[in-house]
């Protein structure tokens, strides 16, 4: 199965030894998918699990906080998925 995705994902790189990119090529074709879906997949479960379960307005005030005084919340807002005003 292969999902078209639009504007939705970001070109990215990742370096993986040659273990797990043959291991992730096997799997992907006995799934009928590809490997950047499985990569996509895994981040989502490690994300889900790892994350804590809080609204984005508790995530952002936290990383501003965190921030305050090295990035401007146009910064924080772009980094959660906002685009900045112009």
């Amino acid at each position: 199965m292969y999902v078209v995705y639009i504007a939705r994902v970001k070109r990215t790189q990742i370096y993986l030894d040659e273990d797990q990119k043959r291991a992730l090529k096997m799997l992907a074709v006995d799934r009928d998918s590809n490997v950047s879906d499985l990569v996509r997949e895994a981040i989502a479960r490690l994300l889900r699990d790892e994350l804590p379960k809080k609204t984005f307005q508790e995530l952002r005030a936290e990383t501003l906080a965190k921030l305050d005084g090295v990035v401007d919340d146009a910064d924080v807002d772009a980094a959660f998925g906002r685009p900045r005003e112009t």
